[in-house]
């Protein structure tokens, strides 16, 4: 176990934890309020220095703006802030698949990022607990990037996109990734990504990454869930960003049609579980959770078991989202299962 495992054995320890966060609670307070973020960013010096330069404007906007994505202090304070123990970190943009260089060079880029997530967690003295994240441009390198993160760096799991480049995740080419991740028992962290064919003016007002993320997420799930990843892997945990997107709306729609046409017009392939039920297998972030009729959509299809406090950090508002899920009309466990709960079960916390 690598010094970050270390770090998240400390996390175990809930004394190591009260002293670290207020000596005012006690042990037993602490356990029962306890909030843990699942989903947020940090870009680590080391990341940046590897990316070409000039940045690209959206990029350099972003760590001009919002400096909770690069400045640990300045992140913990917010933390602190907003009544958050605990983040759960992944690297932000630009994307590991989205970096103009040859791919040999992305697989030297994703090792050197996930060295510096990891930095970050020790320098954070428990305050964040790292995530790693591949591009499934090299699959190969992808499976042993996951490995040493996971055996080496003690991370939870992996960062993924929801498209490499433009193949679905459903692809034959990603299976032993999944196999690897399966065996290791890590956890899937599935982040939206740009979509590759669009309408022209899906480009204009920034629609690509207002409303394309969300479709690509919900395409992304769909594929996954529809070419059995949960019939091979029935455990595997997929943590799907901003609340599942699409799919509790569209839920009914989506069950109703699942049985169709399968890949290039061949029957499709049987699924043991209903279209529904599988479907409800993916875990999912609170992300959209500022804006509650979002949220208790998302709740009320994937259920308090299945829903993650997660806030995208440093955007959204997080304050707000815990605001929500504290207002929602489910019983007190299960807005500690949001919070904390699920997050300590599934991650062995």
């Amino acid at each position: 176990m690598g010094n970050t495992g270390i770090i998240f054995s400390s996390f175990q320890n809930q004394r190591r934890l009260v002293k670290l966060i207020t000596d005012s609670q006690s042990s037993q307070q602490l356990e029962t309020n306890l909030v843990i973020d699942v989903f947020n960013h940090f870009d680590p010096k080391e990341y940046l220095d590897m990316l070409p330069k000039p940045l690209n404007p959206g990029n350099k906007m972003v760590l001009d703006t919002l400096t909770g994505i690069h400045d640990l202090d300045f992140r913990i304070k917010e933390m602190d802030k907003n009544g958050v123990d605990v983040q759960i970190i992944s690297l932000a943009v630009p994307f590991l698949d989205d970096i103009q260089v040859p791919v040999p060079q992305i697989t030297k880029i994703q090792k050197t990022a996930n060295d510096g997530i990891a930095r970050v967690a020790r320098e954070s003295k428990g305050r964040t607990i790292p995530i790693a994240t591949v591009s499934l441009l090299d699959v190969g390198a992808a499976i042993d990037e996951l490995q040493r993160c996971m055996k080496d760096l003690g991370m939870l799991g992996v960062q993924i996109y929801s498209n490499c480049r433009g193949k679905p995740l459903d692809s034959k080419e990603f299976d032993p990734f999944y196999a690897k991740l399966n065996q290791l028992g890590g956890g899937l962290w599935l982040h939206p990504a740009w979509m590759r064919t669009i309408y022209e003016w899906m480009n204009e007002y920034n629609m690509n990454m207002m409303m394309g993320w969300g479709i690509d997420t919900s395409l992304a799930m769909y594929r996954l869930m529809r070419s059995g990843i949960f019939e091979k892997y029935p455990t595997m945990k997929i943590i799907c960003h901003h609340l599942g997107a699409l799919i509790p709306l569209q839920a009914r729609r989506i069950a109703g049609m699942t049985m169709g046409q399968g890949e290039n017009g061949k029957p499709p392939a049987p699924l043991t579980r209903s279209a529904m039920d599988s479907l409800k297998m993916f875990y999912v972030d609170t992300a959209e959770g500022t804006w509650k009729p979002t949220l208790i959509l998302g709740e009320s299809f994937f259920g308090a078991s299945h829903t993650l406090f997660g806030t995208d950090y440093p955007w959204g508002d997080t304050k707000l989202t815990i605001e929500n899920i504290k207002s929602l009309n489910i019983s007190q466990e299960e807005k500690e299962m949001i919070l904390s709960g699920n997050a300590k079960k599934l991650f062995k916390m």
